[in-house]
C-alpha cells in the first residue's frame, strides 16, 4: 500500500522518536540535480518527512523551506545554497540544498567541498540531462560519495529502465539500483525495495556488487555464496563510501513515494562520522549573508574541534575577528547555541571572512577549491543619483562576501562595473540591492571581460625638476611587452644609490613597494580593461636629502607607468576557451556547423558508440550562444564543459570593448 508523506508508513518518520535521541553523528548531505529535477521539492519531502516540517512547502506556490528569495520564489529555481536539519535516530542530517542554474556553478562547487555525501536527483521522464552530467563529474573530482534517486516516478512517461541505461552510458557503469518501481508513470507509482530472499534477486544483487569487489566475487565463484540483506547493505554501504558503486533509487517528492527508502539509504551508506570536539578547531566558509541590522553571517562547516563564542579567529596567519555569536543548524532551524562542535553547520557572526575561507587550521579532507573568474563584466548606475555613492558602498559590501565578484568603478563616466558569471545572477545582484540596502539600479552594456597588452615599447620620465611635476622624486619608466601569460614583470636598472632605500629598507622591499604602486595605473588601460603581460623597467631614479615621501614615490610611479602606457599602446586580447563538447552522433553535422558559425576551432571529433565528443577552442564571447543553440540542435542532450586558455588579440573587425554578441 503506497502512503503519502503525511502519514507514517512509507513517508513521515516518527518525529517523537526523532527527539528522543540524542546525534552522536552528523551528515552533511547535499541534494543537487537539473533544473526542474524536483531538488527542491525533494528537499521538502525529506524535511517532511525527518520531522522538521509540519506541511510540504510548494515550488509552484513559492513557500518551500529554502528557497527564501523573491527571485527564487518567481522562477521556481534555487539560486543560493541554504540548508536545513533533521534527526533519523542518533544521525544529524544537514540537508544543503544548492543552485541547479549555471550562473551559480562557484556557489555549488563552494557548497560541494563541505558535504559528506550527496544525491543526485534525476528525472525518471527526462533522465539523465546536460547539468546532470556536469554536477556528477563535480562530484566525483572533489571525491564525494553519490547516491542517484529517479524522480517524478508518478508522471506520465517515467521509464525506471531507461534512467539506469541512461545513467550507465552517461554517468558511470557503477550505478546499483536498490529496488524497482511498479506502477510506474501513474498516481499509484511506488518503489519497492530488492527482496533478496528471492535466490533470482539475491543472484542479480550478487552480480552486481561482484563487478565491483573481488571478495564478493571470489565468494561467489567459489562457493556460490550469494549475498543476503546484511550483506548487501554492508558491501554496498563500504563500496559507495570508496566511491566505487553509486546506488540508485527511486520515488517521486510530490507523492512521498521512496523518499522513506532514499532516508534509510542515506544514512546507511554515507559516511556520517562521529565528531572529535577536542581537536584544533577546522572549519570552511561556504556561504556569507548580510542580516536585517547589517550583520555578516557566515555559514561554516566545522571539520574539527569547535568554535565558541568570544573566540578569537584565524585565517592562516590572518586574525578575522572575534566570535559574537553561534547559531547551529538543528532540526527547528538554526537556533542559538554558546558553541558548535565538529560535523556540524553554523551561522557564526563577528567574522570578516570570505567564502571558501579555511577557518584555524586546516585536516585532509578539507578540499582547496580553484574557481574561474567570472567572464562577464556589467554597468550599473542607481536610478536615483542621489544613491550612486551608496550604491558604491554596498557593492563593496557584496564583492567583499564574494571575491570572484570584482568591482571596478569608472570615475571617467560616474559608473560602477562588476564581474558576474550571467543574467540570472544578475537579477540576484538587482534584487539584493533593492531588498537588502533600498537601491534601485539600472545595468547597461553586459561585456566580455577582456584584457589589454602593450603594443610596443613605451617610455616616460618625470623629473623634480620639471615645472609640472609637483612631488619629491625622479622617475624614468620604459613599458615593453612580455610573453604571454608572464603577467607583470618589474626590472630596476638603476644604480643602487639612487634608490631610496632608507624609506623601503632593501632593494627587494623597494620593489615589492612599487609593484603595489603600479596596480592602479595597470588596472585599467586605454581601452578600460587591465593591463597585463607587461615589462616594466625603472631606467631613472633620484630624489634629494633627506628623500621623498612614499606617497610622493607613489603618485610619480602611477603618473609615469600610465604616460609610458599612453605612448606605448595597447592592443585588446579577449579570452579563448577550451572546450569539451559531447552530443548525439546523429546531431554532430549540426553541432559542426554551428561551432563553425560560433568561430570556434574543433579538433577531429571522437565517436564513442552513439556519442560524439569534440574538444577544440572558442572565443568567451561566443559562449553563451553556442550553449543557447546548442540545446537546440542536439535536443537538449548536448553537454558544453569549458575554461579559460589564453587571451588573443580582437580580431580587427570586432569591437575593442569586447561587447557581447558582437561578432
Amino acid at each position: 500500500m503506497h502512503h503519502s508523506p503525511s502519514s507514517n508508513g512509507n513517508g513521515r518518520l516518527a518525529s517523537a522518536d526523532n527527539r528522543k535521541t540524542r546525534p552522536g553523528r552528523w551528515l552533511n548531505l547535499g541534494i543537487l540535480a537539473h533544473v526542474d529535477a524536483g531538488k527542491t521539492s525533494l528537499t521538502e519531502a525529506l524535511l517532511h518527512a525527518g520531522g522538521a516540517l509540519e506541511q510540504v512547502g510548494s515550488v509552484d506556490a513559492g513557500t518551500t523551506r529554502t528557497d527564501t528569495l523573491a527571485l527564487e520564489r518567481r522562477r521556481g529555481i534555487t539560486i543560493r545554497t541554504a540548508v536545513a536539519g533533521f534527526t533519523v535516530g542518533d544521525v544529524a542530517i544537514n540537508l544543503i540544498d544548492t543552485p541547479g542554474h549555471p550562473d551559480f556553478i562557484a556557489e555549488v562547487d563552494r557548497s560541494l567541498a563541505v558535504l559528506d555525501g550527496a544525491v543526485l536527483v534525476l528525472s525518471a521522464v527526462e533522465g539523465v540531462q546536460a547539468q546532470t552530467v556536469v554536477l556528477y563529474r563535480a562530484l566525483r573530482r572533489l571525491g564525494i560519495p553519490v547516491v542517484f534517486f529517479a524522480n517524478k516516478i508518478d508522471r506520465y512517461g517515467a521509464d525506471p529502465g531507461a534512467v539506469v541505461a541512461a545513467i550507465r552510458n552517461r554517468l558511470t557503469p557503477a550505478a546499483i539500483p536498490v529496488g524497482g518501481v511498479r506502477d510506474e508513470g501513474s498516481p499509484l507509482a511506488d518503489f519497492i525495495p530488492l527482496d533478496l530472499s528471492d535466490r533470482s534477486v539475491a543472484e542479480g544483487a550478487t552480480a552486481a556488487l561482484a563487478d565491483h569487489d573481488p571478495a564478493v566475487l571470489q565468494a561467489w565463484v567459489d562457493g556460490g555464496l550469494l549475498l543476503d540483506q546484511v550483506g548487501f547493505s554492508s558491501r554496498l554501504r563500504d563500496l559507495t563510501r570508496q566511491r566505487l558503486v553509486q546506488p540508485l533509487t527511486y520515488g517521486s517528492a510530490i507523492t512521498g513515494a521512496g523518499v522513506r527508502g532514499l532516508i534509510d539509504m542515506i544514512t546507511t551508506v554515507l559516511p556520517a562520522e562521529p565528531s572529535d570536539p577536542d581537536a584544533p578547531m577546522s572549519a570552511q566558509v561556504f556561504k556569507i549573508e548580510r542580516s536585517a541590522a547589517g550583520e555578516r553571517i557566515c555559514y561554516v562547516r566545522l571539520r574539527a574541534g569547535s568554535i565558541t563564542v568570544r573566540d578569537q579567529i584565524t585565517v592562516g596567519d590572518a586574525d578575522v575577528g572575534k566570535v559574537t555569536g553561534v547559531e547551529v543548524c538543528e532540526p527547528g532551524g538554526f537556533i542559538h547555541r554558546d558553541h558548535a562542535s565538529a560535523g556540524q553547520v553554523a551561522r557564526v557572526y563577528g567574522l570578516t571572512t570570505q567564502l571558501g575561507d579555511r577557518l584555524g587550521g586546516t585536516t585532509a579532507n578539507t578540499p582547496h577549491l580553484h574557481f574561474a573568474p567570472p567572464a562577464l563584466e556589467t554597468t550599473l548606475t542607481a536610478r536615483d543619483p542621489q544613491q550612486q555613492l551608496a550604491l558604491h558602498h554596498a557593492l563593496t559590501e557584496i564583492a567583499d562576501f564574494d571575491p570572484l565578484i570584482r568591482l571596478r568603478p569608472d570615475d571617467d563616466h560616474g559608473v560602477l562595473r562588476i564581474s558576474i558569471y550571467g543574467e540570472v545572477q544578475q537579477q540576484v545582484i538587482a534584487d539584493t540591492l533593492a531588498l537588502d540596502y533600498d537601491i534601485a539600479v539600472d545595468f547597461r552594456s553586459t561585456k566580455i571581460i577582456c584584457v589589454e597588452r602593450p603594443a610596443r615599447t613605451g617610455h616616460s620620465v618625470r623629473r623634480m625638476a620639471d615645472p609640472d611635476h609637483f612631488y619629491g622624486a625622479t622617475l624614468g619608466v620604459t613599458v615593453s611587452p612580455n610573453r604571454p601569460g608572464a603577467g607583470v614583470e618589474l626590472k630596476l636598472d638603476v644604480p643602487r644609490t639612487d634608490l631610496p632605500l632608507y624609506i623601503y629598507s632593501t632593494v627587494d622591499a623597494f620593489h615589492d613597494a612599487l609593484l603595489g604602486y603600479l596596480e592602479k595605473p595597470l588596472a585599467v588601460g586605454l581601452h578600460g580593461w587591465q593591463v597585463v603581460d607587461i615589462c616594466i623597467t625603472i631606467a631613472e631614479s633620484g630624489y634629494n636629502p633627506p628623500g621623498p615621501a612614499p606617497a610622493d614615490v607613489r603618485h610619480t610611479v602611477e603618473i609615469v607607468a600610465a604616460e609610458a602606457i599612453r605612448r606605448a599602446g595597447t592592443v585588446v586580447c579577449e579570452p579563448i576557451e577550451q572546450f569539451r563538447l559531447e552530443a548525439p552522433v546523429d546531431t554532430l553535422p549540426n553541432v559542426l556547423n554551428l561551432l563553425g558559425r560560433r568561430r570556434a576551432v574543433p579538433d577531429a571529433p571522437q565517436i564513442n558508440a552513439s556519442l560524439a565528443v569534440i574538444t577544440g577552442t572558442v572565443p568567451t564571447a561566443e559562449l553563451d550562444q553556442l550553449r543557447r543553440a546548442l540545446h537546440g540542435v542536439t535536443h537538449g542532450e548536448g553537454i558544453l564543459e569549458s575554461h579559460l586558455d589564453h587571451y588573443t588579440p580582437l580580431p580587427k573587425a570586432s569591437s575593442s570593448t569586447g561587447q557581447m554578441g558582437a561578432h
